[in-house]
C-alpha cells in the first residue's frame, strides 16, 4: 500500500525551471490583465488609441496617425506609466503585459 502512494507520488511530472516561469509568468499576466483592463476604460478615446499604438509605432508615427502634438503622447506615456499600464524602458514604453 505505502509503494503504490510513493509511485503516484513519483508520477507526477517535474517541471523545469523554464517552465516554472512559463507557469509563473501566465499567472501574473491573468492577474494583471484584469486590472488594466478596469484602467482602460478610464482613459479617454486619445489616451487608449495612444495605448493601443505604444510599442507598435514610435512618437513621431503616433502624432502623424493621430494628428496630435507630440507633448500630448509624451505626457500621456507618463500618466499611463504612473497609472502602472506602461513601464519605460531607457526613452520607450511599453505595455505592461
Amino acid at each position: 500500500m505505502v509503494n503504490k502512494i510513493k509511485n503516484k507520488k513519483d508520477d507526477k511530472k517535474k517541471l523545469t525551471y523554464e517552465e516554472n516561469i512559463g507557469k509563473i509568468r501566465e499567472m501574473i499576466q491573468f492577474l494583471v490583465k484584469d486590472k488594466i483592463s478596469n484602467k482602460l476604460k478610464e482613459l479617454n478615446a486619445i489616451e487608449r488609441k495612444i495605448y493601443e499604438l505604444t510599442g507598435e509605432k514610435g512618437q513621431t508615427e503616433i502624432v502623424r496617425i493621430l494628428k496630435t502634438a507630440p507633448n500630448t503622447i509624451s505626457n500621456t506615456w507618463k500618466k499611463l506609466e504612473i497609472k502602472g499600464i506602461l513601464i519605460k524602458e531607457g526613452t520607450k514604453y511599453r505595455k505592461v503585459i
